[in-house]
């Protein structure tokens, strides 16, 4: 497809997102019972290519749950585009990492956490999913850094 960054635009997603949202999810098996009003959404030409949704857990601490790219948008930064968009509004973001996109997630300074810091209802989801076995998640986290370099917060 030949997507290029400068042709995208991240947006918050808006009601009338909801089908293409679903459509987006659906290629991905993920739930798609989600709003899009929650979403950021990345478009190039009108096309809905990307989206992330953060959800607050505390006052401070957020989990990054999904983040989704369409398959021809992979590898273009579309998805670093995305998560580093939400970096700005929380001091933290935690993640359960598919084992394959580790890599992605440490490139952009995310770091292995132990899974009781994981809220329950998510660990439990990923104890019941039928993919467990594929995916091999790992429980990651961000942490903004102050101006010496130091990570903030815990």
């Amino acid at each position: 497809m030949g997507t290029h960054m400068e042709e995208v635009r991240i947006r918050q997603g808006r009601p009338s997102d909801r089908r293409a949202l679903e459509r987006l999810l659906a290629s991905q098996r993920m739930a798609t019972d989600i709003d899009p009003a929650g979403f950021i959404m990345a478009e190039a030409n009108g096309r809905l290519l990307g989206a992330a949704r953060l959800i607050w857990v505390g006052t401070f601490d957020t989990f990054l749950r999904p983040v989704v790219v369409a398959t021809e948008a992979r590898g273009t930064g579309l998805g670093r585009a995305l998560v580093e968009s939400l970096f700005g509004v929380c001091s933290s973001i935690s993640v359960i990492a598919r084992r394959d996109a580790v890599p992605f997630y440490r490139h952009l300074g995310f770091t292995a956490v132990d899974w009781s810091s994981v809220p329950s209802e998510y660990r439990d989801e990923c104890k019941c999913c039928d993919d467990l076995a594929q995916c091999r998640p790992m429980s990651m986290r961000w942490t903004r850094k102050d101006k010496d370099g130091q990570r903030q917060g815990k």
